[in-house]
């Protein structure tokens, strides 16, 4: 064999030897990074399948749009029953509930404007507040928390001057009295301010002979308390 011949391949055969380490690299680059990245890549497309559905359920769900009105409560009442009116739409029924306990239900149309009793209004606080629903979706909507203080006690009323049938030879005569905080007076039917303490005083103009003074006290519940007084004037000759 000769030189030249020899030469070759020995060079052919480094040649071999470098293309087989680099083929043997790239393949474990390949198995070690490659796998990697098809997972990754597997995880991230099933990532987006899983926020695709996702949002179209919430889509979904954001579709359905229900109204639920209800019109304002009364702070307080005298009565142990009350009226619950409002408007509810894309709703089957409306339940009603007292102190955390539903005491009504009824059924509605489509859209419905509604007026409903309900009793047993416990003395003192009472919470109300309305849900309504579907049937098929089961989709529902609560109401606002109402809070309805209920008395039917009337509210103290005190006239300490001027006494009872007294007579006057004066035109007019201080007329004063007492009742509890947050109560409105009148006196012959116009209004009269009180103190914190729920004081209160006013002139009252006589004609000559009998007056019959009406003084009413309100809480904001409606109980009325009403005292009449007479009071004679006498003028002089």
């Amino acid at each position: 064999m000769s030189r030249l011949s020899s030469y070759q391949q020995k060079q052919f055969r480094n040649k071999l030897i470098f293309y087989i380490l680099c083929i043997s690299t790239l393949v474990i680059l390949l198995l070690t990074f490659g796998l990697k990245l098809i997972v990754n890549t597997t995880l991230f497309i099933s990532g987006l399948t899983s926020d695709k559905k996702n949002s179209q359920a919430t889509e979904k769900k954001d579709d359905f749009y229900g109204i639920l009105n209800i019109d304002d409560l009364p702070v307080a009442t005298n009565s142990a029953n009350l009226s619950v009116s409002g408007y509810s739409s894309n709703f089957d029924k409306i339940e009603f509930y007292l102190n955390n306990e539903k005491v009504k239900e009824i059924s509605l149309k489509s859209s419905e404007i509604f007026n409903e009793e309900i009793g047993d209004l416990k003395l003192g606080t009472n919470e109300i507040y309305l849900k309504a629903a579907t049937k098929k979706s089961k989709d529902e909507k609560k109401s606002q928390l109402f809070t309805v203080l209920y008395k039917n006690e009337k509210p103290k009323l005190e006239i300490t001057e001027p006494s009872d049938s007294s007579k006057t030879t004066q035109s007019s005569i201080k007329l004063a009295g007492r009742t509890e905080s947050e109560i409105y007076i009148k006196v012959s039917r116009l209004p009269l301010v009180t103190d914190s303490n729920g004081n209160f005083q006013t002139t009252v103009n006589l004609n000559p002979g009998e007056n019959k003074i009406v003084v009413t006290a309100e809480d904001n519940a409606g109980n009325i308390e009403t005292k009449t007084i007479t009071v004679i004037y006498q003028k002089d000759e």
